[in-house]
């Protein structure tokens, strides 16, 4: 038995939390020394009550702890430790940091700045389409990209960092072998290949509603600022926002229509003293970073063979002239989110280009 084998196990004991965990682990040192100790060891440490104690010793069950690594290893799942060098420094100093965590993917380095993009599963064009940019922006700048991979606004994100070729993460309240929401399998795959997908839960855990906090305050914890897109008045999206301030993070809000009831919580926000965010060169500002842009070379190519309709549509609205996403729309007379994630499709396969200015070319092949 290795160390994963323990670590493993002593972060699955039911009725032992993170706390109790840390707790242990100041006494014994390591997991495996916690499963060596018999009971009156653990009846002998102050704050150990017997029913912790008896809970610690029923659940020392090796079939359970082999049945899990051998689905973590079908689904290429691997669990990081508090105590490993690739447990991210910023999420360690939240106050209450999880034990481990199980990853698909790789985490991006340390020395990567990280951003935290959310906002409502309920939400507007309008949000998506900030949401998109904004990541997008920030990708191409290597800006990693947090979020949650639900609906709406953070799998706008997700979409523009990758389409900025930037990396992103996506936090579950699940286990690593459910996509949820199903949908979004494919968003899955490259945000695995982009970074990673995290969970504090392990394999087959389902998506439970209680499960959501705990992991948002992950995704505060790992970033070092976070935007709050939009959002309504009583939107989920805000215990991310307490976790982020009790944390000391920065919380920024993108202003919205003051009629919709989707920017109602983001323009609170604002009036509370969040700063408002139009753009990545605020954040920027408001952060002290600096980056230096690109010249973009601009080409064009013929028409790939292997895409659907609805992308030869999209495509054949591009040149070697920079056109822009509302040019496309008011061409085609197509909703903004599907032209949106049909120039992501079409840039992550390398057939179109992204322009600073916002706008799209035809990208030689």
């Amino acid at each position: 038995m290795d160390k994963k084998f323990y670590s493993l196990w002593l972060s699955n004991i039911q009725g032992i939390g993170r706390k109790k965990i840390f707790y242990l682990l100041d006494y014994f040192n390591t997991p495996e020394n916690i499963w060596n100790a018999d009971i009156n060891e653990f009846m002998s440490i102050e704050g150990i009550k017997n029913e912790t104690a008896l809970k610690i010793i029923k659940s020392k069950n090796k079939d359970y702890v082999y049945n899990l690594m051998e689905l973590m290893d079908k689904h290429n799942i691997d669990f990081i430790t508090y105590f490993d060098k690739e447990y991210p420094k910023l999420l360690k100093n939240i106050y209450d940091p999880p034990f481990g965590f199980y990853i698909k993917g790789t985490i991006p380095d340390d020395s990567l700045e990280k951003i935290g993009i959310i906002g409502a599963r309920k939400c507007t064009d309008y949000g998506k389409s900030v949401a998109f940019n904004l990541a997008n922006d920030l990708g191409e700048r290597n800006i990693v990209i947090v979020s949650g991979m639900a609906r709406g606004i953070d799998t706008a994100a997700h979409k523009g960092a990758i389409a900025g070729k930037g990396k992103t993460i996506a936090v579950f309240g699940c286990g690593l072998d459910i996509c949820y929401p199903s949908e979004n399998k494919y968003i899955m795959e490259k945000i695995i290949d982009n970074g990673c997908v995290i969970s504090e839960f392990p394999p087959k855990t389902s998506p439970a509603s209680y499960n959501f906090p705990l992991r948002n305050r992950i995704i505060s914890g790992l970033s070092k600022a976070i935007i709050v897109v939009e959002a309504s008045e009583h939107s989920g999206t805000f215990s991310t926002v307490e976790s982020a301030l009790e944390n000391g993070r920065d919380v920024f809000a993108v202003p919205g229509n003051i009629t919709s009831k989707y920017s109602a919580g983001t323009n609170s926000l604002i009036k509370q003293g969040c700063p408002p965010i139009t753009n990545f060169e605020d954040i920027l500002f408001e952060l002290g970073m600096s980056y230096e842009e690109e010249e973009t070379e601009k080409y064009i190519n013929n028409i790939p063979d292997n895409i659907s309709i609805e992308e030869k549509q999209v495509f054949d609205c591009l040149s070697s002239e920079p056109v822009s996403v509302d040019y496309i729309v008011n061409k085609l007379k197509k909703d903004i989110t599907e032209i949106q994630y049909i120039l992501f499709t079409l840039e992550i396969s390398g057939y179109i280009e992204k322009l600073p200015s916002m706008k799209y070319i035809r990208k030689n092949i």
